[in-house]
């Protein structure tokens, strides 16, 4: 009984919320950038595991993010209200942000995404080497993001994938190699940081990990401004898979899983060609709703996608 109602708990609210960001007529596999003309040639999504909100952009003073808050706002949009409605844990919150769907699955990587991805979208639909698609991530569990069930997917379009249990700054390391040497065209760089030292309940290290990765989000966007392949064609994308408790909530801090607002209450950065700059926005939105942008900046088909087009972030 308690399973039952704890998935029944998860459907009512996916339910509640799922409908806060929707755009009317709205279809990923009708509406890609084959009728638009964007700019955007390249895109980097930057996941940063489990800060939570308070933490960083919805601290007044932002003492954690100073790059964001001093030079990166100026160039970008915050999504202030930017939210994770499905299950609050990593692989969850990465497979909802790749695919566009809400999947409750386990978090220790032994199952994978149903719907294709982003990833092998692009990489099948534009014919491209598979190293032009990378996934570089400071999780090994996070490898499940390479492919999916769908018989019609399964073991076809895949990635690259780099995926080890390692600091952030070796993550760094790796990803700044990949991009100087292959120039993929599609993405994801995941920093496991905060989450790592929100578990060991050591909030000093918390607080100085979303520092470094506030700084190594800086380094990247300067290597994309600085790379003739990159620079003025490239859109960066900046979110987390999840938040953490509240204060006051279970464990606070040290844990995260539940429909708390620190929990679900994360943030979305955005940058580049075809966005508008300096600008903050307080509409509400979703995790779901990054890979249905994506599809439109990247020409690509997302017809199990259940995110709308984040409308509000384009000139």
């Amino acid at each position: 009984m308690k399973f039952h109602y704890s998935l029944f708990v998860y459907l009512a609210l996916l339910f509640l919320f799922g409908c806060e960001s929707n755009d009317p007529g709205f279809n990923p596999s009708k509406n890609t950038s084959t009728d638009y003309h964007y700019k955007t040639r390249h895109l980097v999504i930057v996941v940063i595991d489990g800060p939570r909100f308070q933490d960083t952009w919805g601290d007044p003073f932002k003492v954690n993010i100073p790059h964001f808050a001093n030079e990166l706002a100026a160039i970008g949009i915050n999504h202030n209200r930017f939210y994770n409605r499905g299950a609050t844990y990593t692989t969850s919150g990465h497979t909802a942000i790749t695919t566009g769907s809400y999947q409750w699955m386990a978090n220790d990587g032994s199952e994978i995404p149903f719907h294709p991805s982003i990833f092998q979208s692009w990489l099948q639909k534009h014919g491209a080497n598979p190293n032009q698609a990378q996934i570089i991530t400071g999780k090994k569990k996070l490898a499940i993001l390479s492919d999916c069930v769908d018989p019609k997917w399964r073991g076809k379009f895949n990635p690259i994938v780099n995926a080890e249990n390692r600091d952030d700054h070796e993550t760094m390391q790796v990803a700044r190699l990949i991009l100087e040497q292959y120039h993929p065209r599609l993405t994801l760089i995941h920093f496991r940081g905060p989450d790592k030292y929100g578990h060991e309940n050591d909030w000093k290290n918390y607080t100085k990990s979303i520092t470094e990765t506030d700084q190594y989000t800086h380094e990247i966007w300067q290597f994309l401004q600085n790379d003739p392949f990159y620079k003025d064609v490239t859109t960066l994308m900046v979110t987390n898979d999840h938040g953490r408790h509240s204060d006051g909530i279970r464990d606070g801090f040290i844990s995260h899983g539940d429909f708390c607002e620190g929990c679900v209450h994360v943030n979305l950065f955005a940058a580049g060609p075809d966005f508008y700059s300096n600008r903050e926005i307080n509409k509400p939105r979703q995790l779901v709703d990054m890979a249905a942008t994506v599809a439109i900046l990247m020409d690509i088909d997302l017809p199990a996608s259940s995110g709308s087009v984040m409308w509000e972030l384009f000139k």
